[in-house]
């Protein structure tokens, strides 16, 4: 039995307080650095009636745009923007939480994962409500709950609009397309692939051209991202060079490292990637359950922050509910590793960010040990699901819930 809804309304309550209070009040409020500003300069940009990618520079998808401009219509100041995308943000914190809690399964699960995100304010910060990562994280939670229900229309509707928003939802379609081929519902893969592919194409039609283009072209030039872990490999072979300095100016929005072996290890970490995907897709077809396509999802996910040439700190934002999943599904240890790696994440970000890009030494050993933690989660979710086996009676468990 799930939990029902008046059963999570406490560690709904509990969520929102936290929420009001840790992201606003105290040492978890810092907001240093965040990304408020840009985003309340392209909310004017829509306001104004201009379009993202044809009247200017636009680095996220399409559907990005909506939120940040929702946020916008009450605000006539940089103040009220953050109010009012804090609460914006703050109903999506609440949605990804009853989605997870659903999702976890029976009664007793679903609540114990309500409760542990109810802490998710106090392990993510302020950066939890300065960026709005948690949109695409709802929305990907919905695709999967929606295929864990058999409705695979829907579902693939719902991680394309997911993909639309932050691309990495397209990672968890890419592992339901083969998870749903292994359980032998070839024709729902299928038409799951197709539905998705006509979301993103019907989204991004109205903004085709070159401003498009310079989006993608954007994140495949960027370099290697300061809190990266090819940049924790950089900065212990030297020779490297921050980038997004008054000394060297880029046009990335953020901070990199250019110069000696920089481009060798974008190099080397972007086929480890492709590797670890490859070999995540084919754990997908492991097992017919939904639990373990959640947990494909999960390791992806971990693959595309642990070896990607950015780690940007509100990707902790994606971790923290397959976390609680993964908790309650006793893979206690990816759990662990994962919440000292949001933990780590916290004590970097933002307060000690500018001493990165100083190249302090201590800092640099905190960014290190947080990619160390992400490294040790998915290697270690990545060796229980290569120990998973097909049960003996596929066709029974394939109309299993998680």
């Amino acid at each position: 039995m799930k939990a029902r809804t008046f059963e999570l309304a406490a560690p709904a309550l509990a969520l929102a307080v936290i929420y009001a209070l840790a992201t606003t009040v105290g040492p978890l409020s810092d907001t240093t650095v965040n990304d408020l500003f840009v985003y309340r300069t392209y909310a004017d940009l829509l306001a104004a009636g201009q379009r993202p990618y044809l009247d200017f520079g636009f680095e996220y998808p399409p559907l990005a745009a909506l939120p940040l401009w929702l946020a916008g219509l009450p605000a006539r100041d940089e103040a009220t923007y953050a109010v009012s995308f804090a609460l914006l943000i703050g109903a999506f914190v609440l949605a990804l939480q009853w989605l997870a809690a659903q999702l976890a399964g029976d009664r007793r699960t679903g609540l114990t994962v309500a409760w542990l995100l109810a802490l998710t304010p106090v392990l993510i910060g302020a950066s939890l409500r300065t960026h709005f990562d948690a949109i695409p994280v709802a929305l990907a939670l919905a695709g999967l709950l929606v295929l864990a229900r058999q409705r695979t229309s829907i579902g693939f509707a719902l991680l394309a609009l997911g993909t639309m928003t932050k691309l990495f939802p397209a990672l968890l379609a890419a592992a339901a397309i083969v998870w749903l081929v292994a359980r032998g519902e070839q024709r729902a893969a299928l038409r799951g692939a197709a539905i998705f592919a006509a979301v993103v194409v019907a989204i991004s039609l109205p903004f085709a051209g070159d401003g498009y283009l310079d989006a993608l072209r954007f994140h495949i030039d960027r370099p290697v991202q300061i809190e990266s872990t090819p940049a924790t490999v950089l900065f212990a072979l030297g020779g490297s060079e921050v980038t997004g300095t008054n000394l060297r100016p880029d046009r990335f929005k953020s901070n990199g490292l250019d110069g000696g072996a920089a481009d060798t290890a974008a190099a080397v970490f972007a086929v480890a990637l492709a590797l670890a995907l490859a070999a995540i897709l084919a754990l997908a077809a492991r097992r017919p359950d939904v639990r373990h396509l959640v947990l494909c999802g999960f390791a992806a996910l971990l693959a595309f922050v642990a070896l990607g040439k950015v780690f940007s700190p509100q990707y902790v934002i994606w971790l923290a509910p397959f976390a609680a999943l993964a908790w309650v599904w006793r893979e206690r240890i990816v759990a662990l590793l994962t919440a000292g790696a949001i933990v780590l994440t916290q004590l970097e970000f933002p307060s000690r960010y500018f001493d990165l890009i100083n190249e302090r030494e201590d800092v640099i050993r905190i960014v290190a040990a947080r990619n160390a933690l992400t490294l040790a989660a998915l290697l270690t979710l990545a060796a229980s699901l290569a120990r998973s086996r097909r049960p003996s009676s596929p066709a029974t468990s394939a109309r299993a819930r998680p």
